[in-house]
């Protein structure tokens, strides 16, 4: 399990330099939120299957069920 969180977190990490790196503006933003903005938005992602091929969507009716 810590290396799931491990690999998580050098996920974040790598994706926040590539970000600040191609759009300097969002240096605006810390490490810290923009992982807590991420949560925010992953929290809110259901896995799918569309014609076989597994991916990820956004399913606002779905995530009201949990409401």
């Amino acid at each position: 399990m810590q290396n799931v969180i491990s690999d998580k977190i050098r996920d974040i990490q790598t994706d926040y330099n590539l970000i600040t790196t191609e759009v300097p503006d969002f240096r605006q933003f810390s490490l810290r939120e923009y992982s807590e903005m991420r949560m925010m938005v992953c929290s809110r992602i259901f896995g799918i299957s569309i014609e076989g091929v597994k991916t990820d969507g956004f399913v606002a009716y779905a995530d009201m069920l949990n409401h």
